[in-house]
């Protein structure tokens, strides 16, 4: 606490002006109600929650960093889910149509699944809208994978008795993945590169340099062969049996004549630019039954080069 000073008018000087006990415990009186009745405030405020105390503000972060975990995961599971759904759609139009066997009701993939009453113990929390979602989603993908394993369980029994369909379907790339750059154009709906039209793309483009070898995707024959300036160009049709058929549009070369017979990897021609084309690709298709359907059903996409020509090689060799 600092001094006070007063003039001493007979001496002309400043004096120090000296405090009496009972000032000094009127000034300590007068802090101690001041501090006691900010204490009490403060108190007051941290009780009715219009300021948080360290702990709850530590908590409320806490909890904040949890909520956003749960979100990243809700959003994994989604990310997740659409994989599944991908597969599933591979093994109702690919493995199951090969293996004769009805794809799956969406009831069924489903589990039977629904409901909300085994979440009530998740109820009557601040996020328990986020935590239901959650637990609710990853019960679905539990229950959906379940049944992916045994319709695969079911597909591989009646496959390993169907070795010839098996070879005649469209199982592989029409080219090496080394060769080709990129699936430039997915199958779907899209505007035409040259008329700017939209229309259905039927197929798919697999961009590769001119010259890059066409591989027969199943054992089949060879049932139309066309050459053009327009539209396809030139282009190979080859029937695989199993009410399955693939196209080879666009094509620079061809090896094979109507008639031949193939096998799954065999060589057809090299890639080119003819026909309604911007440049090198083949334009790929899949038909089953008369329909176009996506190939990428029919195929796996991430097979490395050394996978693709061991595989070929090996089919050739047991053909």
């Amino acid at each position: 606490m600092g001094h006070t000073y007063f003039l001493d008018n007979e001496k002309l000087v400043f004096q120090k002006e000296r405090i009496s006990f009972k000032q000094r415990a009127k000034i300590f009186s007068k802090y101690l109600v001041f501090g006691g009745g900010l204490a009490l405030i403060l108190w007051s405020l941290f009780f009715t929650g219009v300021i948080d105390s360290p702990e709850k503000y530590f908590l409320q972060k806490k909890n904040g960093n949890l909520v956003s975990e749960v979100s990243n995961v809700n959003a994994k599971f989604d990310d997740i889910a659409n994989q599944l759904l991908h597969v599933q759609k591979r093994d109702d139009n690919f493995y199951r149509v090969i293996s004769e066997i009805e794809p799956l009701p969406f009831t069924v993939r489903q589990a039977g699944f629904g409901g909300i009453d085994n979440y009530t113990h998740l109820s009557g929390f601040v996020n328990s809208d986020l935590l239901i979602e959650l637990s609710r989603k990853s019960d679905i993908l539990i229950n959906q994978l379940r049944v992916q394993s045994k319709s695969y369980d079911t597909v591989i029994y009646f496959a390993q008795s169907k070795h010839d369909s098996l070879l005649s379907v469209p199982g592989i790339l029409p080219i090496s993945p080394a060769d080709f750059h990129r699936i430039s154009d997915p199958f779907g709906i899209r505007e035409h590169p040259i008329t700017g039209k939209v229309h259905k793309h039927t197929g798919i483009d697999l961009a590769a340099s001119r010259g890059k070898k066409i591989h027969s995707a199943g054992n089949g024959v060879v049932v139309d062969i066309r050459k053009s300036h327009s539209g396809y160009g030139n282009r190979v049709i080859i029937k695989h049996g199993y009410g399955f058929k693939t196209l080879y549009a666009h094509m620079n070369e061809i090896y094979v004549k109507k008639g031949d017979k193939v096998s799954r990897g065999e060589s057809v021609g090299t890639v080119g630019n003819t026909g309604s084309s911007t440049g090198p690709h083949l334009h790929y298709e899949v038909i089953y039954n008369n329909v176009r359907r996506n190939p990428k059903f029919y195929f796996i996409e991430d097979l490395t080069d050394h996978e693709f020509r061991e595989m070929t090689s090996l089919l050739s060799v047991n053909n």
